[in-house]
């Protein structure tokens, strides 16, 4: 296996009373993936990374490169960016900033505090068409002007090869453009351009993270394997019958929480239709334990646990705690940081289960590019068959345009 999932309070087989919807949503979904009927399954095996080399080449000249553009457009090529990235300094060459928001606090500050002169700027709309990344770059242009700063071969724009507000801008401006696949949805994205683009400029290794993900499609060909990985989802959408209809994400490493942000819209989007759906919480462990965990444990019995965890850094640096010989000092000297975190995990995960709450973990064999390419890729099989069992669309998103309709009307009311 891929990687490895173990489960507690879940039935280990599909129930009866569900094996008919699931054999039929296996088959469906087998037979989609062999045909690669699915826009992104298309795109990644007809990939060619030349364009994505080139453009990342362009990047990397710069400093600082901004990477404007909100949801999927921005989700899973941060995702992958924190896989590789120190959290607490932005040291990699050029430094990465993703702009999601249109707090104009915020993204003044950011432009304020590097040099524009050595900054690029990636824009990112699958439509052309979304507001707030075009307010974005139209926020970000006047800055360059105030300062006198060309943008041409300092902005770059990712869209569909259609007419649109964006192509518009593009095309008058004379800037850079690269295609955004017209058959794959922004939460659907991070294996082409739109995920793999951030993630190469600071040098991550692209072409294995493609493969990591087309290793998880060639293993669930075969049916027990397809079992091994997808029967504890459909025992949860099972357990819907008796109220549980939350599903907590819990990595217990910093560089993958990015990984629950990415799968929370993902998840979300896709399911939650016609009343339908299990909604998605992400937290982080052993930060929410301080936060969140006196609810999980005391409150209503109505989620589902996914744990996260990594294989093991085997450098580690034990702690010399020789101040004193009180129990607290005593259970932590000669211990890791690694050994503490793993055994909270390990300490939360079994009180949880103790309170007969569903759960299951997810171990990565081992960290790097592939590994983290099937997992998304699993998530991505998971997310779509949970929707096959639910009897939704996972790719569209009907209920967010009257919001969109209403958010221009608002802007012509305050005029």
């Amino acid at each position: 296996m891929i990687f490895l999932q173990e489960t507690f309070n879940l039935e280990k087989k599909v129930k009866k009373t569900q094996k008919q919807k699931y054999t039929k949503s296996k088959i469906k979904i087998l037979e989609l993936i062999k045909k690669k009927s699915f826009g992104f399954i298309q795109d990644l095996h007809q990939k060619d990374f030349s364009d994505i080399y080139q453009f990342s080449e362009k990047l990397q000249k710069f400093e600082n490169v901004l990477f404007l553009g909100t949801g999927g457009s921005s989700l899973g090529g941060k995702t992958l960016v924190s896989l590789m990235d120190n959290i607490f300094i932005n040291a990699t060459r050029p430094r990465v900033f993703f702009v999601e928001n249109i707090d104009s606090s915020s993204i003044h500050g950011l432009l304020q505090n590097i040099d524009l002169k050595n900054s690029a700027c990636v824009v990112t709309s699958k439509s052309g068409e979304t507001i707030e990344t075009i307010a974005q770059f139209f926020f970000v242009l006047n800055e360059f002007k105030k300062k006198k700063i060309s943008i041409k071969k300092r902005f770059f724009i990712i869209t569909e090869d259609k007419q649109s507000t964006l192509k518009e801008i593009q095309e008058s401006e004379n800037l850079d453009f690269y295609p955004h696949p017209i058959d794959i949805g922004g939460r659907y994205s991070v294996f082409s351009i739109v995920g793999l683009i951030p993630s190469k400029t600071i040098g991550f290794d692209i072409k294995r993270f493609c493969n990591g993900g087309k290793s998880f499609l060639k293993e669930i060909e075969n049916e027990n394997n397809f079992d091994y990985y997808f029967t504890p989802i459909s025992n949860l959408i099972n357990l819907k019958k008796k109220g549980v209809n939350m599903s907590i994400v819990m990595p217990y490493h910093d560089s993958l929480n990015n990984l629950s942000f990415w799968y929370r819209q993902l998840w979300a989007e896709s399911i939650g239709k016609k009343g339908k759906g299990i909604t998605p919480v992400n937290a982080l462990g052993t930060v929410d334990q301080h936060s969140q965990l006196q609810l999980y444990l005391d409150g209503p019995k109505d989620k589902f646990f996914t744990f996260i965890e990594k294989a093991r850094d085997k450098s580690v640096t034990k702690l010399d705690c020789h101040y004193s010989k009180s129990k607290t000092f005593q259970d932590l000297h000669q211990k890791s940081l690694e050994e503490l975190l793993n055994a909270e995990m390990n300490a939360t995960i079994k009180t949880i289960s103790n309170k007969k709450i569903p759960i299951r973990r997810i171990t990565l064999e081992s960290y790097n590019e592939k590994y983290i390419g099937s997992l998304m890729m699993f998530f991505f099989i998971e997310t779509i068959f949970s929707c096959f069992l639910l009897e939704v669309n996972p790719f569209d998103q009907p209920a967010v345009e009257e919001g969109k309709k209403l958010t221009k009307r608002f802007l012509k009311y305050n005029e």
